[in-house]
């Protein structure tokens, strides 16, 4: 059985939001670094090499943009199908409040029973 804790999602997502936006520091402040430094060739290497962790700052950073996209989605679907459970259960409820006084047929079902209870 599929569940979903609404209120954990929730958090989850501001958590990725956090974090995304200390990423986002991340790669200004190696922005500014390797802007102060470029002009000296004395420090390719380390260009070089915050160049590369720029990349893998970016590409984490769109990992988690992604993730948090899919816990919004997950989220919206979630409370939009508790929403149709509740309108389905709001209109079942008014049927049978028009028709409660029925008669239902259990027909071949009865025989199969070998015990039964109605409250």
């Amino acid at each position: 059985m599929f569940t979903v804790a609404i209120r954990a999602l929730a958090e989850s997502s501001q958590e990725l939001q956090q974090m995304v936006r200390k990423l986002n520091q991340q790669i200004q402040e190696t922005e500014g670094i390797v802007s102060s430094i470029r002009r000296s060739s004395a420090y390719g290497d380390v260009i070089q090499t915050l160049r590369f962790r720029l990349e893998d700052l970016e590409l984490e950073k769109g990992r988690m943009m992604e993730l948090m996209a899919a816990l919004n989605q997950i989220q919206k679907m979630y409370q939009q199908s508790e929403r149709n459970i509740v309108d389905y259960g709001e209109q079942v409820r008014k049927v049978d409040y028009y028709r409660n006084m029925d008669t239902v047929s259990l027909g071949k079902v009865r025989d199969s029973i070998k015990g039964y209870q109605i409250r």
